[in-house]
């Protein structure tokens, strides 16, 4: 929303160049920025608000510390809120030769101020039950302002947590938010209690349900094991339409409880049942609202499989697991035929994993739920099974640049459904580079390495057809 953006007068620091045009020479070498002091000087000169008057040059890296400390103590006088200082190779030649991983450049490191602090009182726990049935204390306390957010809500974890901080209700406590994101407290005031201070005590039943709580040997955590507990019934839910699942917009946490609580979806095949006209009298669900929801739903029964896998909120399975297991079947009934052992052949699958996967396969009502979702028109068969010939296998690919027909999470569902294999940087390990518009970086560091093939999205949308 422009207008909404224009009323809150939102500033930006920029701090970053990719690609110049060889028209606007800044460098040395007329041919575009050398270091990062030329590219923040280059933005500034723009009329970008860069970080050109905060930024300093050293020789060594004490002086850099005792910047670090300087600014550290000057950071209440900021018009804004900051939690640390970044740590950057100036040259721009050195940075590409030290180069990136998947996750972050080599070249650049975050210094982090020490957390902010602040005292306040425990008022009283509440307990949450998670989509896998966890029990996590959350302690209520008086409301007290830390960097810029008001904190009164701190998970407090487990109960061998609350005995190792000696956390007694109407204590007063230190508090602090880690990393200046999430809060958590440092510990109990205990030279301020008065002896009215009250123990707290863990349930030994389900907070929702009433069903016995259980805790499995060698973990901390108290476990609902009634997998109808509503609780965990709602969690499920939730995950299953979440972004990184099957993605269900307009079904987000606030809607499903709501339909929950109406009593208008009660479990996961119910997404695929839902009175449309029993929605459409509900307040803020016009016809447009309701098409879409619709439309979304029924999109999802297309997704491919391995976002369904991790859909299904299995324990220990994140989106990169759910991705290795379904490039190794062709239907996710296979997953009920295998033993552990043979669940561990798949890469990166451990016991622990393993123990997860089948449990979850060789029960009863999760095999049914899954017959009801096929019965209802979810894909169930693995996309890469189902493509003649894997064109992609064995093939390394990279995107960089913005993709004209495509966009970037489709273009790299394409490859690995084609048998390919994404990567995150730019190595002598990468095959193609798929370049789209104002492309940065990579392409310079690609054109560097003989052995990459650099390629447009019409040659890459080429080889999906061949």
């Amino acid at each position: 929303d422009s207008a909404e953006v224009s009323r809150r007068n939102l500033e930006g620091f920029i701090y970053h160049v990719s690609y110049t045009l060889p028209t606007h020479p800044v460098g040395q070498d007329g041919k575009g920025p050398v270091s990062h002091a030329d590219m923040l000087k280059m933005l500034w000169d723009l009329g970008f608000r860069s970080p050109q008057q905060e930024r300093k040059i050293f020789n060594g890296i004490r002086q850099v510390i005792d910047f670090v400390h300087q600014f550290e103590e000057g950071r209440d006088d900021l018009p804004y809120e900051i939690d640390g200082m970044v740590i950057k190779v100036n040259s721009i030649a050195v940075q590409e030769k030290l180069g990136m991983t998947s996750h972050h450049p080599r070249w650049a490191i975050a210094y982090k101020f020490k957390a902010r602090q602040a005292e306040s009182k425990l008022l009283a726990v509440e307990y949450q039950v998670g989509r896998t049935g966890a029990v996590t204390p959350v302690a209520k306390i008086e409301p007290v302002p830390i960097g810029g957010v008001t904190v009164s809500s701190i998970s407090i974890h487990n109960e061998d947590y609350i005995r190792e901080k000696d956390l007694r209700l109407g204590d007063h406590v230190l508090i602090e938010r880690s990393g200046d994101v999430i809060p958590q407290i440092v510990r109990s005031l205990t030279e301020k209690r008065t002896g009215h201070e009250r123990m707290i005590g863990f349930p030994t039943e389900c907070p929702e349900c009433r069903q016995p709580l259980f805790k499995p040997e060698g973990e901390a955590v108290w476990r609902c094991t009634n997998i109808n507990c509503h609780a965990q019934v709602v969690e499920r839910i939730i995950h299953f339409v979440s972004k990184d699942a099957m993605d269900i917009r307009s079904l987000g946490d606030a809607n499903v409880r709501k339909f929950f609580d109406m009593g208008l979806l009660s479990d996961i095949p119910g997404i695929y049942t839902l009175d449309w006209e029993k929605i459409s009298k509900l307040e803020g669900f016009g016809k447009k609202s309701v098409d879409n929801l619709r439309e979304a739903i029924e999109a999802s029964k297309a997704q491919p499989l391995h976002r369904l896998i991790y859909a299904l909120g299995i324990r220990y399975v994140g989106e990169t697991t759910a991705k290795t297991i379904a490039r190794g079947i062709r239907h996710i009934h296979d997953l009920s035929e295998l033993s552990e052992e043979g669940l561990m052949q798949f890469e990166d699958v451990g016991a622990k994993v393993a123990t997860s996967l089948h449990a979850f396969f060789h029960n009863p009502d999760n095999v049914q739920m899954l017959h009801e979702l096929e019965k209802l028109g979810l894909n169930m068969q693995s996309q890469q099974a189902a493509v003649h010939g894997a064109n992609l296998g064995g093939q390394t690919f990279l995107f960089t640049g913005t993709l004209s027909k495509l966009k970037r999470s489709a273009a790299e569902e394409l490859v690995e459904q084609h048998g390919g294999t994404l990567l995150g940087s730019v190595s002598s390990k990468l095959n193609y580079l798929v370049v789209g518009e104002d492309a940065g970086s990579k392409l310079e560091k690609a054109r560097k390495i003989p052995s990459i093939k650099i390629i447009t999205e019409e040659d890459f949308l080429k080889m999906i057809e061949s």
